[in-house]
């Protein structure tokens, strides 16, 4: 999936990092968290931005 950010300010980074979200994340930002309010658009699957695609997984391991 392709994720589309807004153009953030050097104030809105400074702010999201205070917050210390990013601080635990492989790519920096949650986009169930606070990060969310940045994507401006996704092109793709939401499960595979936020992590594993729970639906296509159970039916790929439900046909092996």
């Amino acid at each position: 999936a392709d994720v589309t950010f807004a153009e953030l300010s050097s104030e809105d980074i400074r702010a999201y990092v205070d917050t210390k979200e990013p601080m635990d994340k492989a790519g920096s930002y949650g986009i169930q968290g606070i990060g969310g309010q940045f994507v401006k658009h996704i092109n793709g699957d939401f499960f595979t931005v936020m992590g594993l695609p729970m639906h296509r997984t159970s039916l790929a391991i439900a046909e092996a």
